[in-house]
């Protein structure tokens, strides 16, 4: 048979794979991770279900998947987060999510991210490093230059086998989990909805403030930012209230 016409087994198509089979194995013991059938792929890789120790929490979010190598996308060192911990990340070579995918993710209304996974090729082995780079940020019109950039903003998502749920494991503060709680909260807020957590409620609480687990947190600057949606939402609630009897 010509080799032209026999179906081929890419290596693009193996480092998908190993690329997505790499991120299950990561997010598998703190998420439970629903796969996209590919017929059905519009940007979504996964659709993830957090889970803290044996109990699904209720928080939802978009995972979207890309693998390479080390000889298409270069990670740089930058920092240490002071927000979430994790070290941040350029990545020269990673190109930003298009345009018609971002406004299908803002449809949805979950947190969503890009997860990068590096094949490392240097000196005969083959590490595999994962990254992932927040885009609620797109979604509920906040968004920094640097979270513009499709290179900027990365924060390493592993230690070897492991995933950095969250960046100081013993008092489970900071990391992937601070980031995902407050996107939630980013995107809540910015359609006027009031979402009251408490850290009894979550079972986790990745914040240094773990006082007073049954009282309800909120985010005053994230607040402020959406102060006139809120606003919209309590006259519309009068409203409502007064056709109420």
């Amino acid at each position: 048979m010509a080799d032209d016409n026999y179906k081929k087994y890419t290596e693009n198509a193996r480092r998908g794979i190993k690329g997505e089979a790499f991120f299950e194995s990561l997010i598998v013991d703190h998420a439970i991770p629903h796969r996209i059938a590919r017929q059905n792929d519009l940007g979504i890789d996964f659709l993830c279900e957090w889970v803290y120790g044996d109990r699904p929490r209720g928080f939802l979010f978009l995972v979207q998947v890309k693998c390479t190598t080390s000889e298409h996308i270069k990670s740089e060192f930058i920092s240490q987060s002071r927000l979430n911990g994790l070290d941040i990340y350029k990545l020269k070579g990673a190109k930003k999510v298009d345009e018609r995918t971002i406004n299908y993710w803002k449809g949805l209304g979950l947190p969503a991210f890009l997860f990068i996974i590096i094949e490392n090729r240097l000196n005969e082995k083959s590490d595999l490093e994962c990254y992932y780079k927040r885009y609620t940020p797109l979604l509920d019109d906040r968004s920094s230059p640097d979270d513009e950039d499709g290179t900027k903003s990365f924060h390493r998502a592993n230690n070897g086998g492991r995933f950095l749920a969250f960046a100081n494991p013993e008092s489970e503060i900071g990391g992937f989990a601070r980031d995902l709680i407050i996107d939630y909260v980013r995107l809540s807020y910015s359609r006027g909805h009031i979402l009251q957590l408490t850290p009894e409620q979550l079972g986790f609480w990745p914040f240094p403030n773990k006082d007073n687990p049954e009282a309800a947190h909120f985010f005053s600057d994230i607040f402020k930012w959406n102060r006139g949606k809120f606003e919209e939402t309590y006259e519309w609630m009068k409203i409502l209230l007064s056709k109420i009897k």
